[in-house]
This record gives structure tokens, sequence and C-alpha cells, in this order.
């Protein structure tokens, strides 16, 4: 197993430039027509998943889908919001007694849903941690706030200013594009979660700050007792587009490289669509390589959209390529 310190120094020590920290600040991932549930199957050792058809509710009246692991005496239960809600996953590790939120949803209604579900498990909500500052993981915080007061938000340090400089405005055009379905305020971590070994309700937690790889800023996090990676939007599902836009291709390899040289890590949740497992290292690290050579030589969005689109046919999510088109030739300012 690799040092927890030195494997990832270099991505906690690498400088944010101001317009790059500025520019996905808070950074919401909108809706786009044409996300559907990937039908690929988890690697969970333990998966329960409904095989409902997209836009119907299960026997629990639920919209989103539920996916519960077991490894001894820990439990992961990961929620997956639907199409709508751009399938974000919400990761909940239950421990002996009492469980830790990982990111928070896009909208209020798939929130709520996930905080209905917490209750049954019948513990309380030790914290929240927030992964990175687009507004899909955090948009709906201010549910779960609301229906657990008692427990704290975390995340890296940098995230909360990131959320407070833009948090605002993406709010603002999520609630023109979902009315009240979005929130009205603006939910800023207030706890600061630190690098390295936290034993949290007898969960080992190995907590890594990652810089320039899906955006700016954001957090992977091992269970090494488990063997299960958190890779949140580091890496994405090889049914799926990834989010580009930040413009960092060269270091999101090395990230990629790096995840990819811990051993025994074969559990990955991420934060769209269903866990999986390690080959989507690879095919993440294919399609940020095959999107560099493509930004390379495309003069303006339109362009590169359209072959990043050609060149992975069969993808989901094609809204991410535009979305991701949009950022990296936006007009400077």
């Amino acid at each position: 197993m690799l040092s927890s310190n030195s494997d990832f120094q270099r991505f906690s020590q690498a400088a944010l430039s101001r317009s790059r920290f500025l520019r996905l600040a808070a950074g919401a991932l909108f809706p786009f027509v044409g996300w559907r549930l990937s039908a690929a199957a988890a690697p969970y050792p333990e998966l329960l998943q409904s095989s409902r058809a997209p836009g119907t509710k299960d026997t629990e009246g639920r919209m989103g889908t539920i996916l519960v692991s077991q490894f001894g005496s820990v439990k992961i239960h990961s929620y997956l919001s639907p199409a709508d809600g751009l399938q974000v996953n919400t990761q909940m590790i239950e421990g002996p007694n009492a469980v830790v939120i990982f990111d928070g949803q896009l909208l209020l209604p798939y929130a709520d849903e996930v905080a209905s579900y917490l209750q049954t498990l019948g513990k309380p909500v030790d914290r929240i941690i927030l992964s990175h500052s687009h507004t899909d993981h955090w948009g709906g915080l201010q549910v779960l706030t609301e229906r657990f007061p008692d427990a704290r938000v975390f995340a890296l340090d940098g995230i909360a200013d990131q959320i407070r400089a833009r948090g605002p405005a993406r709010l603002d055009g999520l609630r023109r594009t979902y009315g009240d379905k979005a929130a009205t305020n603006v939910t800023v971590p207030k706890e600061t979660i630190t690098e390295g070994l936290q034993r949290i309700d007898g969960v080992t937690y190995d907590f890594k700050r990652v810089v320039d790889a899906e955006s700016d800023l954001q957090l992977a996090a091992l269970l090494p007792e488990q063997k299960v990676l958190m890779a949140f939007d580091l890496v994405f599902s090889p049914n799926q587009h990834a989010f580009t836009g930040a413009n960092h291709f060269d270091h999101w390899m090395i990230v990629l490289e790096s995840l990819k040289a811990l051993q025994g890590y074969d559990t990955i949740t991420i934060g769209h669509d269903t866990p999986v497992d390690r080959s989507a290292i690879d095919s993440t690290m294919t399609y940020v390589k095959r999107a560099k050579a493509i930004h390379s030589v495309s003069a303006d969005a339109k362009t590169y959209s359209e072959n990043l689109k050609a060149a992975f046919p069969d993808l989901q999510q094609a809204g991410f390529v535009d979305l991701s088109a949009s950022y990296l030739y936006a007009a400077p300012h």
C-alpha cells in the first residue's frame, strides 16, 4: 500500500491560480437533456438496486435508487438521484453507532429522500462532508442541515470560500430552471476536514486533498480497512462523458495515475452513476487524453463539443461535453 502522505503530496502542494480558482468556484453542473440511468452492474458485494423504469417510484415511493454494500460491521449506502438530479451520488457510511454523509445532492426533493432514508437506519448523523464545490454536490445541503441540525458540515480548506463566492449566482440559475426544487439558501461548510488518517465511529478514513483535476479542488477518501476508494468526480463511469471544463488535462492524468497505483482498492464510489471497479480509472484516463488532444486542435466550443462526442458516440451524458466546452472557450474576463 502506498504511503498516505507521499502519494498525494504533490497535489496538495500545487498552487491554485486565482483565475482558475474563481473560474469554477462553486461551479454548478447544470441540467441537460438526455440524462438517463445507467444499466451497468456495480461491483458491490451486496447490491440492492431497483430495475424499475426511469422516472418511476420504487415500492417505498422513492424516485432515487439505493445501493447497499456491507463490509463487516460497516455499511455503505449510496443514494443515486434520477435523471433531472444529474445522477448525483450521496454516500452514507454507516458505522456501529452513527452515519457519515458525503455530498448533498443537487435538488431539494432528492436530498429529502436521502434524509428520509437515513432516518430508517435509526442512527444519528455524525457529520456531513462535501467533496467539492460544484453545486450538484451541495445544492441539497439546505434540506440535510434542516433535517439533521446537529450534524456539522465539513469540507477541505478553500471549498467554503469557493461556495461563498459564487453560490448565490449558481442557486439563482438553478431556481430559474427548477423552481422550488432548488435551494433558496447557500449552505457553506463551517468545519475543515484535515488530510490524513481519521477514525470516525470506528471507521478509518484517509482523506486526500487533490487539486487541478476535474475541479480546482477536491476531496478523495480511502477506507483502508474496507478497501474502498471514494473518488467522487476524479473518476467517471465508463458509460458517461466526463466534465473537462476546468482545463486541467495534464494534472488530472497525474492524479489518475496515482489512483491507479493504489493496490487492492477494487470498489470505487464516484460522483455520478453507480459504483465502478478499477477499470473505470483506465477509461477515465483514455477519455481525458482524448479530450486534451481534441481541445488542442479545436478553435471553438462547437468544434470541441462535436469532435469529442464523435470520438465517444456511445457514451451518455453528452450535456457534460457542451458544458465543458462553454467553460473551455469562455471569453476571458
